[in-house]
Parts: C-alpha cells; sequence; structure tokens
C-alpha cells in the first residue's frame, strides 16, 4: 500500500424565450451583440462556476495538486476570490488528479463575482507531484516525482488569459485548463520541475450543454454525503473533498439504482451533470455500481502482481472507507466473484460493429477503471475488488488510416510508445490480463453521438486526443469515442 499521492452563453442573462420552432432566444434588455456577452452592469453580480480541466499528451500517467485559491483581478487591481481551502488531509486526499481530466471538466468551486472586466488570475497550490511509467530490466518503473511547495518552491502557478474575461449575465463559468506538458520538466530522478501552467477561458453556458465547453460536467466521481428528497436535491463531495448541491429531475437517468428515494449518504457514484441558470448543478446521470461500496478508486493498472488477478496500478482518484486514513491503494485484487462493468457514460455499445466486452477474460493493463469494494481489509494482492467498471480515458495520437464501418467512421490511431497501454505490453503478460498484439495501435469509432471539437477536419496525419471506451477485441484495441479534441505534441 503507498500513501496517497505522499505528503513528502451562450450567457445566461435575463428571461430566456422558447419560441414554437424551437429557437432559444433572449428578451431585450440583455445588452451585447448576438454571440457576444451581454455588457457589465454595475453594481451587478454573476454567478461563476470554477471548472478544472487538462491538456495532454500520454507522457505522464498522473499530476496532482493541492489547488489552496483561486481569484480574479481587474485592471484597477480589485481582486474578487473564488475559491479558498487549506490543504488538510482528512478523510480525503485534498488533491486534484488532472491526467483523469484530459479533455473533461469537473467542478472546483461556485462564487458569486462583481460584473466587469478581469485581465488576470492567480492559482495558488500547495502540493504537487507527477508520476511517469517506464519498462527497466524486465519491469515496470513509476517515477513519482513531488515537491512539497510547488513552483520551485513559491506555491506559485502561470494563469494565461487570452484575452481578458468579461464577467456579466447571470451565470457563466471559467475553465482553469492545466497545460501539462508545459507544466513539468524530467531530466532524471532527481533532475525535475513542477511549474503548473493554466489556459483561463470563459465556458458558454448552454441552455441543454453536450460537453465541457459549453457547461456539461461528465465523469465525476462523488461520495454522497446528503439526501434531500422533499427538495430533490443531494450532496456530493468528490475526491478533493468539495461540495456540490445536484438536483434532480424527471429527465436524470440513474443506473444501478432505482432514482433519488434510493440514494443515501455514504453511497458511492459517478455523475454527470449540466450547469444550470442560478449556477447550480443538475444531474443529467448518476451510476452506483455497487450500493454496498464503502471504498472506491480510480485506477490505471500497470503490472501484473501475484496472486494471479492482481494489478500494480498508479491511483488516480480515491475515497477511502469510513475513519480509514486519506489513503489511496497501489493494488488491487479481483477474483471469480468480481462483478464487472461498462460505464453507462456511452449509451451507443449496442450499436458497435463489434462486441464491446469487458470482464476477466478481456482486460487489458492500461485501461482506466474505477475498482469498489465492500471491504476495507486489504488482501495480499491489495484492495479486495467487489466491482471493476471500465470508464473513459483519453488517448493521444496520429491518424494513420481512415475507413467507414456502418454508421461509425474507424480511425485508426497511432500511439506513442510511452503511452500506457504499449508501456504495459513490453511486460510479460500473464492472464488473466489479455496481451495485445499491436499495443500502439488503436482503431477508434466514431459516429452521430461523438463530439468532434477538433479545430479542423481530420485526415490522415492529424494529431488528435480521442476520449472514450478502450476495448480488447481478440487482441485488438478499439474505443468506442464520446469526444474529439486538438491533440498534443508528442
Amino acid at each position: 500500500m503507498r500513501k496517497s499521492f505522499e505528503i513528502r452563453s451562450f450567457l445566461l442573462c435575463g428571461l430566456l424565450f422558447l419560441t414554437g420552432t424551437g429557437m432559444l432566444i433572449s428578451l431585450a434588455g440583455c445588452g451585447g451583440s448576438p454571440g457576444q456577452p451581454p455588457k457589465p452592469v454595475p453594481g451587478a453580480t454573476t454567478n461563476v462556476m470554477v471548472l478544472l480541466t487538462s491538456t495532454a499528451n500520454d507522457k505522464l500517467t498522473q499530476f496532482d495538486m493541492a489547488i489552496t485559491s483561486v481569484s480574479l483581478s481587474d485592471s484597477a487591481g480589485n481582486t474578487v476570490t473564488l475559491f479558498n481551502k487549506p490543504f488538510v488531509q482528512n478523510g480525503n486526499t485534498g488533491l486534484t488528479e488532472f491526467m483523469r481530466l484530459n479533455g473533461v471538466s469537473k467542478p472546483l468551486a461556485t462564487a458569486t463575482v462583481p460584473q466587469g472586466t478581469y485581465t488576470s488570475a492567480t492559482v495558488k497550490v500547495a502540493y504537487c507531484e507527477f508520476a511517469n511509467a517506464s519498462v527497466a530490466a524486465g519491469g515496470m518503473v513509476t517515477l513519482i516525482a513531488a515537491e512539497g511547495t510547488c513552483g520551485q518552491g513559491t506555491g506559485n502557478t502561470t494563469v494565461n488569459l487570452p484575452s481578458p474575461i468579461t464577467i456579466s449575465g447571470a451565470t457563466m463559468a471559467l475553465s482553469f485548463n492545466l497545460q501539462v506538458s508545459q507544466s513539468y520538466t524530467l531530466a532524471s530522478s532527481s533532475s525535475y520541475t513542477i511549474s503548473p501552467v493554466f489556459k483561463l477561458t470563459p465556458v458558454t453556458v448552454s441552455g441543454n450543454p453536450t460537453n465541457d465547453s459549453n457547461g456539461k460536467i461528465s465523469g465525476t466521481d462523488a461520495l454522497i454525503t446528503s439526501v434531500n428528497l422533499s427538495g430533490g436535491t443531494f450532496v456530493a463531495q468528490t475526491a478533493d473533498g468539495i461540495s456540490f448541491t445536484f438536483s434532480s429531475s424527471s429527465g436524470t437517468q440513474y443506473e444501478g439504482i432505482a432514482g433519488l428515494s434510493a440514494l443515501s449518504a455514504g453511497q458511492l457514484v459517478n455523475l454527470d451533470g449540466a450547469i444550470q441558470a442560478n449556477g447550480t448543478l443538475l444531474a443529467t446521470r448518476l451510476e452506483v455500481a455497487n450500493l454496498s461500496a464503502i471504498t472506491s478508486d480510480l485506477f490505471l493498472p500497470l503490472s501484473p502482481a501475484s496472486p494471479v488477478g492482481s494489478a500494480i496500478s498508479q491511483p488516480l482518484d480515491c475515497f477511502p472507507a469510513p475513519g480509514a486514513a486519506p489513503l489511496c491503494q497501489s493494488a488491487f485484487f479481483f477474483s471469480s466473484s468480481t462483478a464487472f462493468h461498462i460505464s453507462g457514460q456511452m449509451n451507443n455499445l449496442q450499436n458497435l460493429p463489434f462486441i464491446p466486452a469487458f470482464d476477466s477474460l478481456n482486460f487489458v493493463l492500461g485501461q482506466n477503471v474505477s475498482v469498489a469494494s465492500s471491504t476495507s481489509q486489504l488482501g495480499s494482492g491489495g484492495m479486495l475488488a467487489t466491482d471493476v467498471t471500465l470508464v473513459p480515458q483519453t488517448l493521444n495520437g496520429t491518424v494513420t488510416a481512415i475507413a467507414n464501418a456502418g454508421a461509425f467512421t474507424v480511425y485508426t490511431l497511432a500511439l506513442a510508445p510511452y503511452d500506457a497501454v504499449p508501456t504495459t505490453q513490453q511486460l510479460a503478460v500473464v492472464a488473466p490480463f489479455s496481451a495485445i498484439a499491436n499495443p500502439t495501435t488503436v482503431q477508434v469509432y466514431v459516429d452521430g453521438n461523438t463530439q468532434q471539437l477538433q479545430s479542423g477536419s481530420i485526415a490522415h496525419g492529424s494529431l488528435l486526443r480521442f476520449r472514450g471506451l478502450l476495448f480488447d477485441d481478440s487482441g485488438a484495441l478499439r474505443m468506442d469515442c464520446g469526444e474529439v479534441l486538438d491533440g498534443v505534441p508528442e
């Protein structure tokens, strides 16, 4: 067991009106030109949600930070605080892991902000670390580079604004996007730096958001801390110890649970949400793998271990058992009694031109999995897995071929050799984990459900990031893709 990450809008303004043609328009008086944010109103405030995301290639397996404060400043030097929380491990890690946020967002805070134009932002951090996996002498080597205080002891980060940010309207969001490749250097195990670099942009909140660029929150792991049935709400705490109130509606999709009435404090869930006009969150999907689970970790399995069914893994998010120390496990064990699931974040599995199977017979090292346990007891193989759920992950690579299969466009994606899957396949892969014939090649399936957020058309040679569920299909890697984004140079 390893100590957890060691301690060493569409802007809404006024009222909206739905026309008979289905077009959403705003009533007069909002100000601003079409496609532009409304003008700030002196003395008025805006509900602002702070979102965290990242842009990364696959060189790292983990990048953690303890964010302690976030603020905005205008040209006159006036500052408003968006988030302030000391770094204290107390039942949770207190850290945000950014590699799992490659291409998706999670909420950090909500704040009421005076309307105006802001020209700079500050993010303070108390602790940083990153991890890099490689193979040497036939074994997996995971380098964990950590700084007790980031920014070479200063706790400072760099926040770049492409242009001044106008805070106006009723509700908006701000996206703090960690530029991972610019945030560290690594020469050797003893020679590295960690200096986080963020890109800050406003998010136009849609009335029906479909991705994180217009107000959707996808795949957030959380612990339910309270439920208000009469109010139709619940409070969920993320792995970094931040709590948010979600509302439930008739449109909320529940998986593994009957509905809000079956939800209770202590349950571990996976959530999708939509930012609402009042700055709150509406749960659009809530998934429970096991109602009796008391602990859960999001893992990147890297190496088989003993006994059979064990995997040495990189923890990405963790929810320790009640009363336990704020620790993440570094290994888990699954057996014949373990239940295997596929995340409900993708809803087109039945349409794929291959069978999207995930069980003990086609489990590939390098697949992102959420592991839940109904016991805090550790076995000789680490955390005892009651349930293992395949979850979306992001792959960065180059398109080498394009084909069609029914309603899907199929892109052949070439991965860098340092990607987690090809790296793990350098080892002697033993059962029950699957061996992949060509681990640097993935067939990516894109259909009308896929959010194509890349800046141009896709062609041979395009460098892109694809996010989705990664499957082993008889020794070949295939991804059901939910999102396409611009790639990051290797």
